[in-house]
């Protein structure tokens, strides 16, 4: 058996976009929720732009790397 995790982007009726496991039914590991004026900017693409977020949190980041640290963060960057 893989100790690999495999992971799915919905998109929840309510509009929300969360990063689950696949086969899990507990709280979501990540959720994207986006205000009503970004809703009417983005339009159709809103999934698309969670996506690309989601991607690149994953792919920036050292989450899924095993590193032998206390799992602080180096360095803290807020983006607004």
């Amino acid at each position: 058996m893989s100790d690999t995790a495999i992971l799915e982007i919905v998109e929840l009726a309510d509009g929300e976009v969360v990063l689950r496991p696949a086969e899990a039914s507990s709280e979501p590991l990540v959720s994207i929720r986006f205000s009503e004026e970004a809703v009417e900017l983005l339009r159709r693409s809103r999934f698309d732009v969670a996506r690309e977020m989601l991607d690149h949190a994953i792919t920036r980041s050292h989450l899924w790397e095993g590193d032998d640290d206390d799992g602080a963060l180096d360095e803290v960057t807020t983006v607004h």
